[in-house]
């Protein structure tokens, strides 16, 4: 819902900011500043989101040709790597947040607005991908473990397919 927000509130930003420049010949105020905080907003809030539903762009041309155990494993490995990829990410943010808090950063403009605001959405859109793709991990290491072939179409919705082959 958030992320939704920000998307609206961009869309308004952009809106006003040409509307305003074009007739009237002046602009909104550190309005660069505040589209560059609401992207972030915008991009990393809705990731827990898209991985809860498993939406993420995929190649399966490779993945369709291995045997469903080892499509577990490949799973498995994948969320493992991903996840141990995208752990300092969500460090880095929180390290961000804090030092953009504790120190009062802003940033240089006419509106001098503080910078906490979109490193505390980076850091809580990261953290919230975090902990979903942890659940992931864990579930996927169980059913490769489990050798669960029944798994694979909720994680993969291998019964679907975009092109139908006759």
């Amino acid at each position: 819902m958030v992320a939704g927000l920000c998307i609206v509130t961009l869309g308004l930003m952009i809106t006003l900011t040409v509307v305003s420049r074009n007739l009237f010949g002046w602009g909104i105020p550190d309005d660069v500043v505040i589209v560059r905080e609401l992207m972030v907003g915008a991009v990393f809030l809705p990731l827990a989101y898209v991985t809860a539903g498993y939406s993420h762009i995929t190649i399966n041309f490779l993945f369709k040709r291995l045997s469903e155990h080892a499509k577990l494993r490949m799973l498995a490995i994948g969320s493992l790597i991903s996840l141990l990829i995208l752990l300092p990410l969500a460090v880095s943010a929180w390290q961000g947040f804090l030092h953009a808090a504790s120190s009062g950063a802003y940033f240089f403009g006419d509106l001098e607005l503080p910078e906490w605001p979109g490193r505390f959405a980076f850091f809580a859109g990261a953290a919230l991908f975090i902990i979903r793709l942890s659940i992931i991990c864990v579930t996927d290491i169980r059913a490769a473990i489990n050798g669960n072939t029944e798994y694979l179409v909720e994680r993969t919705d291998a019964d679907y397919d975009f092109v139908k082959e006759d």
